[in-house]
């Protein structure tokens, strides 16, 4: 037999293998919740023709929440799995409370592969001297519209048998269903008045009042109305990749003033900082990984605004191994002056009063003396590396690690002499063998009966030179650690390895461990304590989050967001 004819078989044989194989694997696939990693769920969300492109908040999840759920669980340590079922069960009683519904007999049965939700308006009779009532939408698609149809009759079926008179109303060619409530109907209760409606036996939009379902089958009949159809969406779309399991849009002017309103209507992001540089609407575009979820962002530019471009630049990543791990919130990048107009529109959500170069400006200046931050800041103007330690502490404990150079020797002598104006006292300090400047306070402490007084030297501050870098620390403790690390060579933080594996250039890394940050963000979001209950089962598996910043031209910036979860 010649071996063209023995091998020919066998290759035939091997390639009917191979073919068989791929299809045992991607059926194995399609037979796990895995799927939604490699793929990713549905690529747009079209509820989002019913949604008024002034919305402040719009977040779409593009794939059946059971199977999100079921990925979840799939993952998950067996032995995490019935408080995993728990939190589910938390989270669906929070979504669905006071309605009567479950989630699994009376509306899996005919939803579709999309949830979208949007806070529409602040406030839905735009009058403050009654109160706030933001007006919610929330549209799912059908798969089967009679299930759909026979499950809506159930719910209103329960509330007239409740006592609440219904009233049906024909608009834009669909039927309204709510329970008028009269002169309370703008009570400020946020769930108050539900109202539904089935459009062309293809959607379910249910609201929290029915002014938000006539604004959005409104909406819905003019493409300059909705969000589908408005260009901020089509030009940011394109900047992120198509595999995603979720979207989330966000009017930044508009979600600052709902979460400040205390600023007046006329609030923007121009009072808050630089006028040149402000962003005025974002996409987020969300997947999937083992660990956690993966963020792409695009923010454009507001209206008659340009930002100021920036590329990436290489060099910077090597001070990374100078910062603890310990840190709560630790910032690496190749710009100082740009974190801040990078974080500005994050910063002004948590806080308008917050400004300056990160989170880190008032600890130093209260540190230091006002203005003490600004003279670093302006010193910095290569790579930085800062960090906040804020767990068991009145006072946070911060970092600032930055290449050495003329610039910041000087902002250094006139920071020295910041200090002294404050009456602090500049001693030498010899720190397990390496030199170090401590500025200090003296301070009297109270003392009892006729216990001998004593003068004490408290640390606001110390410097050191560590390589080629000029380190400045809030406590002995943490400089320490920077000097001495506690492994040789030195090494780069644990969240390193995950943001490495993106790709593409980046102009730098903010990142948060959320078991630290967590209490001061929430405390300083009272308005979205209405959610608090549905996020906390959630919340409680969130371990890491970091921001990694990409290009920059003058009308859009993009980057990433990388949250790490743990069901192990």
């Amino acid at each position: 037999m010649k071996f063209r004819s023995f091998i020919r078989p066998l290759a035939i044989a091997a390639g009917l293998v191979l073919v068989l194989g791929l299809a045992l694997l991607g059926r194995l696939t399609l037979n796990t919740p895995l799927y939604l990693i490699e793929r990713g769920g549905q690529t747009q969300p079209l509820a989002l023709q019913f949604v008024p492109k002034q919305a402040t908040v719009v977040a779409s999840v593009l794939v059946r929440p059971d199977r999100l759920a079921s990925l979840w669980d799939y993952l998950a340590a067996p032995r995490l799995r019935q408080e995993t079922h728990r939190d589910q069960e938390l989270i669906e009683q929070a979504l669905l409370a006071n309605t009567g519904l479950s989630y699994s007999r009376d509306i899996q049965p005919w939803l579709g592969e999309e949830v979208t939700a949007a806070l529409v308006t602040p406030d839905i009779d735009q009058d403050a001297t009654n109160g706030t009532t933001p007006g919610y939408l929330v549209a799912l698609p059908c798969n089967d519209s009679t299930a759909a149809q026979a499950a809506l009759e159930l719910y209103w079926q329960n509330r007239a048998i409740a006592g609440d008179a219904l009233t049906f109303e024909d608009f834009s060619g669909s039927r309204l269903i709510y329970a008028r409530r009269g002169a309370q109907q703008f009570s400020g209760d946020d769930t108050a008045q539900l109202a539904t409606t089935l459009v062309a036996n293809r959607y379910v939009l249910a609201a929290n009042h029915p002014d938000v379902l006539r604004q959005a089958l409104t909406a819905a009949q003019s493409s300059d109305l909705n969000l589908q159809s408005d260009r901020r969406y089509k030009t940011a779309l394109k900047e992120l990749p198509q595999s995603r399991v979720g979207l989330l849009a966000l009017n930044l002017p508009a979600l600052n003033h709902w979460l400040h309103p205390e600023l007046g209507e006329t609030v923007s992001f121009a009072q808050l900082g630089a006028t040149d540089d402000e962003v005025g609407w974002g996409l987020m575009s969300w997947r999937l990984t083992r660990q956690g979820l993966v963020g792409h962002t695009a923010l454009l530019a507001a209206q008659g605004h340009r930002l100021h471009p920036q590329r990436a630049t290489a060099g910077w990543e090597a001070i990374a191994p100078y910062l603890p791990d310990s840190l709560g919130v630790t910032a690496v990048g190749s710009d100082l002056a740009f974190l801040s107009r990078r974080l500005k529109p994050l910063l002004a959500l948590v806080g308008p009063s917050s400004s300056g170069f990160t989170p880190l400006t008032q600890p130093i200046d209260r540190a230091l003396g006002s203005g003490a931050a600004d003279l670093l800041q302006s010193g910095i103007d290569r790579a930085y590396g800062v960090g906040l330690a804020t767990s068991g502490t009145n006072s946070p404990d911060w970092v600032v690690v930055a290449p050495q150079s003329l610039a910041l020797s000087e902002a250094l002598e006139r920071l020295n002499d910041l200090a002294r104006e404050q009456g602090l006292g500049t001693g030498s300090l010899d720190l397990r063998g390496t030199p170090a400047i401590a500025w200090t306070r003296l301070t009297l402490p109270k003392t009892r009966g006729l216990q001998p007084l004593q003068v004490v030297a408290e640390v606001a501050g110390l410097h050191a030179k560590v390589d080629q870098y000029e380190v400045l620390a809030a406590s002995p403790t943490t400089l320490d650690a920077v000097i001495h690390p506690s492994v040789e060579p030195r090494q780069h933080p644990t969240w390193w390895p995950q943001v490495a594996q993106l790709p593409g250039p980046s102009t730098g890394y903010v990142h948060l461990d959320w078991s630290q940050v967590q209490a001061g963000l929430v405390a300083q979001l009272p308005q979205w304590r209405l959610w608090g209950a549905a996020a906390q089962p959630a919340l409680k598996h969130l371990r890491q989050i970091t921001l990694v910043s990409g290009d920059r031209s003058d009308a859009i910036q993009t980057g990433s967001i990388l949250v790490q979860l743990s069901n192990q």
